[in-house]
């Protein structure tokens, strides 16, 4: 496998290269650590800033933007996380340039109009409308609050509350955008039908322009301590209820990170969701789904269990639940079930790298956590070096009831169940 190519700009941006000369699109994908760890106490501002950076220039009106995008068929999106502002991008070889100074262009020199900034603050309000009034999403997002408490930025809703959204100023947009958006830390990641001069000319030029100023990248406030609880969110009007359960997962670099990843697929992901979703749901009939997920970040991930229930099944799903968890005690996954993962895994990378976004998306991860411009190349290795006994070990230690906080919402009525 061709490694791919890492430069470090003179501005302290790092750019990420592969070529794939086969394929005639060309994808970008890049992060500024401005996301929600940034704002300190300013819930809900690097939302607006990243839902408004497509929203105006110095140069361009929003307008002007989109049709110059639409007219050489390329995309731009900007997205908020908990740790980076996210941006991606979508060309042809021949549009990579006007492609890339659109995105410099919408980083460096936005305006945040008044009356975007009123339009983006109606989107919030509303998107946080809707979701009050989900189940699921009630529940998954006061498990993240119960996991990692007192307002630290990965348990809280990047979009704030509703009295953030209606308080934030544009000036609050401004300062964050010029206090925390340039080129220091920046990560740019490319991959499709590139070569040196293309990469040098019409990437990495427009990206040397940017100017640092010496911002120094937000840190990961310390990690609170997650004491278990359970939480029960009445939502009598609905006709589901959903549970969430989870716990405080090691960062993405930590030791126990790949057996762990391979774990939770075995548990609740692949197949019919692993042990856990053919149980609950295609055996047993007492979930509408049920899966597990594993979150990777720099300081600490979030291992947890979704699952939407008739109300009438509740107390049994939460059981059920209990009984896989428990279940990996006295019947741990057998070596037919480890290798099946390992074949997953490893599949399901092969698979995605067919595809321009996800080559660029792992690109980027691998800058982003530090993994090596060779980790494509070890990957398979990893996984396969991993031993059964290390998956059980570590399937132990992290899908343990007593370390777990468990949130229900929906009708619950007076049903309170421990996990």
């Amino acid at each position: 496998m061709i490694l791919p190519d890492r430069t470090v700009l003179d501005n302290g941006a790092v750019l990420v290269s592969m070529a794939l000369p086969t394929n005639p699109f060309i994808a970008i994908r890049g992060s500024v650590p401005s996301g929600v760890v940034a704002e300190g106490k300013d819930f809900g501002v690097a939302e607006f800033m990243a839902r408004l950076l497509l929203s105006g220039t110095r140069r361009s009106s929003a307008a002007k933007i989109s049709d110059r995008l639409e007219g050489i068929g390329a995309t731009v999106e900007f997205h908020n996380s908990e740790e980076a502002l996210v941006f991606q991008g979508r060309c042809m070889r021949e549009t990579v340039g006007p492609t890339v100074r659109t995105i410099v262009e919408c980083l460096t020199e936005s305006t945040f109009p008044p009356k975007e900034v009123e339009r983006v603050r109606g989107e919030i309000l509303n998107d946080l409308r809707i979701e009050a009034d989900d189940t699921r999403h009630r529940a998954l997002r006061a498990l993240s609050a119960a996991v990692f408490p007192r307002d630290h930025p990965y348990g809280r809703d990047p979009k704030g509350d509703e009295s953030r959204a209606r308080a934030i100023r544009r000036m609050d947009v401004v300062d964050f955008h010029e206090t925390y958006v340039g080129p220091e830390s920046m990560i740019v990641a490319v991959t499709g039908d590139v070569d040196p001069e293309l990469i040098e000319e019409d990437i990495a030029a427009p990206l040397s322009r940017m100017r640092a100023n010496g911002r120094v990248a937000p840190a990961v406030p310390p990690l609170p301590v997650h004491r278990p609880r359970a939480s029960w969110i009445s939502m009598p009007h609905k006709s589901q209820a959903d549970i969430a359960i989870g716990t405080q997962a090691p960062p993405r670099r930590h030791d126990d990170y790949y057996a762990l990843h391979l774990a939770d697929l075995v548990f609740g992901r692949i197949g019919l969701f692993g042990r856990l979703g053919r149980n609950l749901r295609d055996e047993q009939g007492l979930a509408y789904y049920a899966f597990s997920s594993l979150e990777a970040r720099t300081a600490a991930g979030l291992w947890s269990i979704a699952a939407g229930v008739n109300p009438a099944n509740l107390e049994k799903a939460i059981r059920g639940i209990r009984n896989e968890l428990d279940r990996l005690r006295t019947d741990p996954f057998t070596t037919e079930e480890v290798r099946d993962g390992k074949d997953n895994q490893v599949g399901s990378l092969i698979v995605s790298l067919e595809r321009n976004a996800e080559v660029a998306a792992e690109l980027h991860r691998m800058e982003y956590y530090g993994l090596g411009m060779d980790f494509l190349e070890r990957y398979a290795d990893i996984v396969r070096g991993l031993s059964d006994d290390r998956v059980r070990e570590v399937a132990r230690k992290y899908f343990d009831p007593a370390s777990c906080s468990m949130v229900v919402a929906g009708p619950v009525g007076r049903t309170r169940v421990a996990l």
